[in-house]
């Protein structure tokens, strides 16, 4: 089966949720590096969670956005 045995395991649902938040955040950080890095003098870790950050009025936050975008494509 895909989730492996019949049985409840709930450490394992644990687990695969931690692997899924692990591949959502390095991706994250990945696009934010290529598409904002590019952009802003100095990376922080507002652009990760801060939503001021996501804004259509400025590119960088055009950039936020289509790193947002990509990231959940990739999950």
């Amino acid at each position: 089966m895909f989730y492996g045995t019949v049985v409840w395991d709930p450490w394992l649902i644990v687990a695969q949720i931690g692997c899924i938040q692990c591949l959502y955040y390095l991706t994250l950080g990945i696009f934010l590096e290529i598409l904002v890095g590019s952009r802003v003098s100095r990376m922080s870790l507002v652009y990760f969670f801060d939503y001021a950050t996501v804004t259509a009025s400025t590119v960088t936050g055009w950039c936020v956005i289509a790193s947002f975008l990509l990231s959940s494509l990739a999950g």
